[in-house]
């Protein structure tokens, strides 16, 4: 097997610092900046863009397990994100649709996490920040892409 450029090991570090990086900001405060919990915040992001959606359209779009979206729902539920009927055409599908307060929540924490975007990001030129969104757009397509034709057994 041929060893990765150091340009790939680069990226990975990279990564997986952003990642660990994000998660400290997102942490510190969140609660009292008014910020929801990450997957509320993924599974709120799902109903926003899609309307009412089942369980098992939720976890495909977030790529999880269903029975994890499930207790993510359950949870949100209780906080009053969302609220869970069962389909009129199968019974047996759980629908679930946004609360006003869970988008409103969703509202808050993309405005919150928008303004910390831009206040870091707010030395870089626009067609830097311009190219960052297409390339983290696109790496998110290509390791999604990748891990749907190598998964996990």
């Amino acid at each position: 097997m041929q060893q990765p450029a150091d340009d790939v090991r680069t990226i990975e570090a990279q990564v997986a610092m952003l990642l660990r990086l994000a998660d400290r900001t997102r942490r510190a405060g969140a609660r009292a900046r008014g910020e929801i919990e990450r997957s509320a915040y993924l599974v709120l992001s799902v109903l926003a863009a899609q309307g009412t959606a089942s369980v098992n359209a939720i976890a495909d779009a977030l790529r999880l397990d269903p029975s994890t979206v499930t207790r993510q729902v359950l949870a949100m539920e209780q906080a009053g994100q969302v609220r869970r009927t069962a389909d009129p055409g199968d019974g047996r599908v759980t629908l679930v649709a946004a609360t006003d307060a869970g988008l409103a929540a969703l509202a808050t924490t993309r405005d919150v996490r928008a303004r910390l975007y831009a206040e870091v990001l707010d030395g870089w030129p626009e067609d830097d920040r311009t190219e960052l969104a297409r390339l983290l757009t696109r790496l998110n397509a290509d390791i999604d892409t990748w891990g749907r034709a190598h998964p996990v057994r």
